[in-house]
C-alpha cells in the first residue's frame, strides 16, 4: 500500500528531470519479536536502482521522498501504470520460507520465487487504498495471498511526514500451512481465509536532496484460524535507518 504523495513536501524533494535512471543507497537496523517472545536485531544494507519503468531493490528518491507509506519490498518491479490517482505494477522477489520476509542476500533458509500484482488508487490528497496479489512461482507450499488496506498521509512540515496503513491479509490453506508447519493444524484441516489484520506507522524526514532519514513501526495480529492453532496478542516490528539518493 502506497500513501498519498504529501504535496506540502515537494519543496524539499524536488524532483527529478530528465533523469532515466537513479539509484538509492543506505543503512538500517531491523528489530522484530519472534514467536519465542525474544527480539531479533539486524543490520542491513539498502540498495536500490530505478531505470524508467523498472526498479531493483528499494524505492528511489522521487518514490521515497514522496513519503510513501508502509509497504512491502519486491527484489524486481516493473511499473505498468503511474499516474496521479492510479498505480499498477508487477514485482518479483526471492521470499525466505522460514520467516516470511524478502531476501535481502544474508537470509538463511529455504527461499521461492514470488511474484506479485499490486494496485493503488489514491482517492484524494490524503486517503489511498490498495490490493496486493502474490503467487508463489516455485509451488514449493506457499500458495497464493490477497492483502487489502488503506493508507493516510500527512505532512508535518516541508521536509518531514507520516503515515498510518492498516490492512488485512487472505491466503490459501497451503500458504497457511507452508507458514505454520511447525504447529498441529486446525480441527478440520487448514482452509483458506483471513489469516491476520495490521497496523503500520512511518516518518520520513528529508535532511536535503540526497539525505534522508526514517523510522517504522508496525504492529500485527493474527485472525481465525491461525489465531486457533497461533493464539497471539500484538506482535512488534520496526526499522530505522538512514538513505541516500541520487540525483
Amino acid at each position: 500500500m502506497t500513501a498519498p504523495e504529501a504535496s506540502e513536501a515537494e519543496t524539499a524533494v524536488p524532483q527529478n528531470t530528465g533523469q532515466r535512471s537513479r539509484y538509492t543507497l543506505g543503512l538500517k537496523l531491523k528489530t522484530r519479536e519472534l514467536s519465542d517472545g525474544h527480539t531479533e536485531l539486524a543490520l542491513r544494507p539498502v540498495l536500490g536502482f530505478r531505470y524508467g519503468r523498472w526498479r531493483l531493490g528499494h524505492a528511489t528518491g522521487d518514490e521515497w521522498l514522496a513519503f510513501s507509506g508502509y509497504r512491502k519490498e519486491s527484489n524486481l518491479a516493473y511499473q505498468l501504470r503511474d499516474d496521479e490517482r492510479l498505480k499498477v505494477a508487477l514485482s518479483l522477489r526471492i521470499q525466505n520460507l522460514q520467516d516470511n520476509s524478502s531476501f535481502d542476500g544474508f537470509s538463511s533458509g529455504k527461499n521461492t520465487l514470488r511474484a506479485r500484482v499490486s494496485a493503488n488508487y489514491q482517492l484524494n490528497k490524503r486517503w489511498s487504498v490498495g490490493t496486493d496479489l502474490t503467487q508463489d512461482l516455485m509451488d514449493r507450499g506457499d500458495g497464493t495471498t490477497l492483502s487489502v488496506g488503506a493508507s493516510y498521509g500527512l505532512p508535518l512540515s516541508e521536509r518531514s511526514a507520516i503515515s498510518l496503513s492498516g490492512g488485512v491479509e487472505w491466503a490459501t490453506a497451503d500458504h497457511w500451512a507452508t507458514q505454520l508447519r511447525l504447529l498441529p493444524p486446525p480441527p478440520g484441516g487448514w482452509h483458506s481465509g483471513l489469516g491476520s489484520v495490521g497496523l503500520g506507522l512511518s516518518y520520513r524526514y528529508a535532511l536535503s536532496p540526497q539525505w534522508a532519514w526514517f523510522g517504522t513501526v508496525g504492529s500485527s495480529r493474527h485472525l481465525g484460524q491461525v489465531h486457533a492453532v497461533s493464539p497471539s496478542t500484538l506482535s512488534w516490528n520496526g526499522q530505522i535507518g538512514v538513505l541516500y539518493f541520487s540525483r
